[in-house]
């Protein structure tokens, strides 16, 4: 078996080297966004149907977890359902059958499997929570700095810098890693369980009863089930990544927001 792991599609743009097949998928997953979240709101009623009310649960959830998280409550509801709904899509999507297109170089695959991808989304991070910090205390958002020792203001502005590089890491890695691991186990399965010994197993089984069309079909059928378990493992892990990345944005945004930080 070969695996091509960490290869792009690279096209050269105005200078800059970019991971097209990442951009692709990125985009869709952003399209589908935008698509349903205008679904859900171009014809909103008092008694919502099923799609508005599921889309508004949605929201009433994010807009829970802001409750102390400062004075910018909207703008906290917004990203951190943003973020959740892009990254849990981005990492769905990589489940797609998209071998089945081939490219000269690299695949399509999930977006959030680019660490680029996971350090911009780490970086926006970063920019917001001390940007809120700085609109919640003015200028004195950066005490902290020098707290509680001056000579570890070095280790807390540090920390500022870590704190976006494990963001981003941690659902690079795993989303490469589950990706690998569907590779890897997929590969392994069709290596002792071959379509050829599930039609032997459906012929002496069913054989006799069946015709042979019929035999063949199931087999067929048999044959696609077997990756199944696996990928849902991966859209377990899936959801996981971004309910974490999601709750670790809140709290470093409820840490730089709060009074006695």
């Amino acid at each position: 078996m070969d695996f091509h792991i960490g290869e792009h599609w690279t096209v050269n743009i105005l200078g800059m080297n970019v991971h097209m097949d990442t951009m692709i998928t990125m985009w869709t997953v952003m399209l589908i966004i935008l698509l349903l979240s205008l679904a859900a709101v171009l014809n909103l009623k008092l008694i919502p149907n099923k799609f508005q009310a599921v889309f508004e649960n949605i929201v009433s959830i994010f807009a829970g977890m802001t409750k102390g998280l400062g004075k910018n409550r909207g703008a906290n509801t917004t990203l951190l359902m943003s973020l959740f709904l892009f990254i849990i899509l981005g990492n769905m999507i990589g489940q797609l059958p998209w071998k089945l297109i081939h490219l000269g170089q690299g695949e399509f695959a999930s977006p959030t499997n680019d660490i680029n991808v996971t350090a911009a989304l780490a970086i926006t991070v970063l920019i917001y929570y001390i940007y809120q910090g700085i609109s919640e205390k003015g200028i004195g958002y950066f005490k902290h700095y020098v707290k509680p020792m001056v000579f570890m203001t070095p280790f807390n502005i540090l920390e500022d810098f870590t704190r976006p590089l494990t963001l981003a890491v941690r659902l690079f890695a795993n989303i490469l890693a589950g990706e690998i691991l569907i590779m890897v186990l997929g590969g392994l399965v069709f290596m002792f369980v071959t379509p050829d010994s599930i039609a032997q197993f459906v012929q002496n089984t069913l054989g006799g009863m069946l015709p042979s069309v019929w035999v063949y079909n199931i087999s067929l059928f048999l044959g696609s089930l077997l990756p199944l378990p696996i990928m849902f493992f991966e859209l377990f892990v899936a959801f996981i990544q971004a309910l974490v990345f999601t709750l670790l944005t809140a709290a470093y945004i409820e840490t730089a927001t709060a009074k006695n930080h």
